[in-house]
């Protein structure tokens, strides 16, 4: 049997035998941060025991740890020889300035994810990688090349992604004096389309159902969250029970209060009745957790990474694959204006600052349209009543 790194045979003194799993300190603290999901179960990088039985699981952890460890040095050390004047080294100036620092956490989250993903890619014939090109010699033809590989092998949307965030960052380089002219800006790329897509409630609940009876309850739990309180699906899943308290003003009712992320809005929405009674059946069974929503395998806050989970209750709920977790605020929303809700009504919940951004978001839809008519000719005289010309 060949030696695997990390894994070791362990007799212990019961006469019990162990396949043991224990990276070193240095390697615990790297990837202190690093999940490892093998089949259905998600390991921290750390010791672990796994009975003589398991010993193919556990060769895979500690293969995905050597492997992820590598990896980690790999890019530690791309940091250190990282040159000033290529595009990685644009892109860490960038890092430093106040316009990165002034990014909202989850933007800084998505803006890296793009970059890394783009500047690993390779425009044409050139042996290097986009990254480890020169920022300043970067030409309008090599721009369009890169942009239009994204759209073909990701998405429109993707290549707009990374287009947008380029040109910011090198209006930035343009500043500090790394490049004169950005070879990403009037590409005229096409704006893709705002989302309409919303879910029914039957789709809702059926998401629900499918979520509990799969052991992924707090999935679950965030799919309501998002569509009762019309809320991004990023700040609900950091939610605390912290940020669920009594309402000043009726000291029998809660109130969730928290800062939207994305617009630093600060929000504060009663749990509908249905919400309300789930919440408190998760806090009997959560014990310890501050958090509301945890990986039931972990016993760890949900992170972005864990979202992947969707797609298989989804799927297993007969959902089309279209209709996404961002989408439950806009359902929440449209069905808050088909009940007739005003649109202070409606911002007070879903945190828009402005109409005209409210007014993008709701879907339109018949009943909406259908009120509007009934309102304007509510107290219209019919032409065949009196007084009616004839």
């Amino acid at each position: 049997m060949a030696q695997v790194k990390y894994l070791s045979r362990r007799v212990l003194k019961s006469g019990k035998v162990k396949y043991v799993v224990n990276p070193p300190d240095y390697v615990k603290h790297a990837l202190k941060d690093t999940e490892i999901e093998i089949g259905s179960t998600v390991y921290k990088v750390e010791y672990h025991q796994f009975e003589v039985n398991e010993y193919e699981k556990a060769r895979a952890v500690a293969c995905s740890i050597s492997d992820k460890y590598i990896d980690h040095k790999r890019k530690d050390k791309r940091k250190v020889y990282i040159q000033e004047d290529s595009v990685y080294g644009l892109v860490a100036a960038y890092k430093k300035t106040a316009a990165w620092d002034n990014l909202a956490v989850n933007s800084k989250k998505y803006y890296k994810f793009v970059l890394n993903r783009t500047l690993t890619l390779h425009i044409g014939n050139s042996r290097n990688v986009f990254g480890d090109m020169l920022s300043r010699n970067i030409t309008v033809a090599q721009a369009e090349e890169l942009i239009a590989q994204i759209k073909k092998n990701t998405s429109p949307h993707a290549a707009n992604a990374a287009c947008s965030i380029l040109r910011k960052t090198w209006n930035v380089g343009d500043r500090l004096g790394y490049v004169k002219t950005c070879p990403f800006k009037n590409m005229g790329l096409r704006a893709t389309a705002d989302r309409t897509f919303v879910w029914t409630e039957e789709q809702v609940f059926k998401f629900i159902d499918t979520a509990d009876e799969m052991g992924m309850r707090s999935i679950g739990t965030l799919a309501l969250l998002c569509y009762d309180l019309c809320q991004r699906p990023g700040d609900m899943r950091q939610l605390t029970w912290a940020n669920l308290g009594p309402d000043p003003e009726n000291q029998n009712e809660q109130l969730f209060s928290f800062e939207q992320e994305k617009t630093k809005t600060w929000v504060e929405i009663p749990p509908s009745p249905r919400l309300k009674e789930r919440l408190e059946n998760a806090q009997a069974s959560s014990n310890w957790h501050d958090c509301i929503l945890y990986n039931e395998n972990t016993g760890q806050p949900y992170i972005r990474q864990h979202m992947h989970k969707v797609s298989a209750i989804r799927s297993a709920a007969n959902i089309p694959k279209h209709l996404q977790l961002r989408d439950l605020r806009r359902s929440g929303a449209t069905e808050m204006a088909e009940a007739g809700c005003t649109n202070s009504e409606l911002r007070s919940v879903t945190g828009h600052k402005t109409m005209d951004v409210l007014a993008i978001y709701v879907r339109k839809t018949p009943k909406l349209a259908g009120a509007a008519v009934n309102k304007r000719f509510a107290k219209q005289v019919p032409a065949t009543q009196e007084g009616a010309v004839q």
